[in-house]
């Protein structure tokens, strides 16, 4: 996730091996550390867990956005402290966007993280990929067994994408498979997915 030679990296784990968090954390650094582009954007899908709508969401874009944005500041707020959090807020280093609105935006200079892409249909996700710009590289964070949205059949969606992409030079794909979040979030992923990495 580091090698900056490599433009899209697939990044694929069972629940709670750590996925967004490493995602976050190569970000952050190419961003703050090294400087090699302007800021972070994270894409969620808009798919509730289990199709469990919570009906018209009032407020600001943003406001609209707060519930799927939390698991990412969930995530930040067990890296780092709220000091730094508070720091990457107020330089604007970090964008939690809903997919929505992606056509026609070009995204330069930013480390583009599409989370939960497991969620996405093909065309959506090919559709996200075309609109990484100069300086801006793209990683994917994905488990095939918590998909919520359930038009994306086991092999479509973002593994059609990796099967596509595998073999290309610009192209990288990452297995997790050791439970990072604890010891229950293990035991539940084995009880319901049985064994051996998804």
């Amino acid at each position: 996730m580091l090698d900056n030679e490599i433009g899209i990296v697939s990044l694929g784990g069972r629940a709670g091996t750590g996925k967004s968090a490493l995602a976050l954390c190569a970000g952050l650094e190419a961003v703050m550390e090294k400087r090699l582009h302007k800021k972070v954007v994270i894409f969620r899908p808009l798919y509730p867990v289990g199709g469990q709508e919570l009906g018209y969401l009032p407020g600001s874009e943003g406001e609209k956005m707060s519930p799927w944005a939390q698991a990412v500041f969930d995530t930040l707020g067990a890296l780092v402290s709220q000091a730094v959090i508070d720091e990457i807020i107020d330089r604007g280093l970090i964008e939690v966007l809903p997919l929505t609105h992606i056509r026609g935006r070009s995204l330069h200079d930013s480390y583009v993280i599409v989370d939960e892409a497991q969620s996405l249909e093909r065309g959506v996700l090919l559709t996200v990929l075309s609109r990484i710009g100069q300086g801006s590289r793209v990683i994917m964070t994905h488990d095939v067994a918590q998909r919520d949205n359930l038009r994306v059949g086991r092999h479509d969606g973002v593994v059609a994408v990796v099967e596509t992409l595998k073999g290309h030079p610009l192209f990288a794909h990452v297995t997790l498979t050791r439970s990072e979040r604890s010891p229950i979030a293990a035991l539940v992923t084995e009880m319901l997915e049985g064994p051996g990495p998804v």
